[in-house]
């Protein structure tokens, strides 16, 4: 992407914002960051990124790994996970696409064995947006070892175009 305005023009764009001398010199400003804009706007849509819902999430076409993640949900509070993982699972039979966050709970980590559908009010995992406040569907197996590993998943809502944002687009 081109930059078509440096800050050293966008601070000379505010300094003088109120004392502007001229017309013309108001008007080339207005013009440049209209041009900026359009430039914004057609560079998002070409480049089709997928950003999860309306919360914003990013995408993680393969699977994203981390050392510490942590999920805070309404019931039972903050949840830390070792090793998470994050990845968008195959579409169901309705096309839905599902993410899905999975990791390891500390072997120090007393709580109930969360399962079925609850609130998450946040997820943290570094490199990641991850959404907030939306129901997803958990699940907690325990292995031969005793450990358990904790899986959260969620439906991927992809934003749709409004007639409003392509006349944006398209003037």
């Amino acid at each position: 992407m081109t930059n078509l305005i440096t800050p050293e023009r966008l601070a000379e764009i505010l300094a003088g914002q109120n004392t502007y001398r001229t017309i013309g010199q108001l008007d080339r400003d207005i013009r440049d960051l209209l041009a900026e804009r359009e430039q914004l706007l057609a560079d998002a849509a070409t480049r089709g990124k997928d950003t999860g819902n309306a919360r914003g999430s990013t995408h993680a076409a393969a699977p994203h790994r981390a050392t510490r993640a942590e999920v805070r949900f309404t019931a039972y509070g903050l949840v830390p996970l070792i090793g998470p993982v994050v990845e968008d699972l195959e579409p169901d039979y309705y096309g839905h696409v599902y993410r899905q966050l999975g990791g390891w709970l500390p072997d120090t980590w007393s709580g109930e064995h969360l399962r079925g559908t609850e609130r998450m009010e946040f997820a943290h995992v570094p490199g990641l947006v991850m959404p907030a406040d939306i129901n997803v569907q958990v699940q907690t197996r325990a292995s031969r070892d005793g450990s358990r590993y904790m899986t959260v998943q969620w439906r991927r809502e992809r934003p749709t175009t409004t007639r409003r944002t392509e006349m944006e687009l398209h003037g």
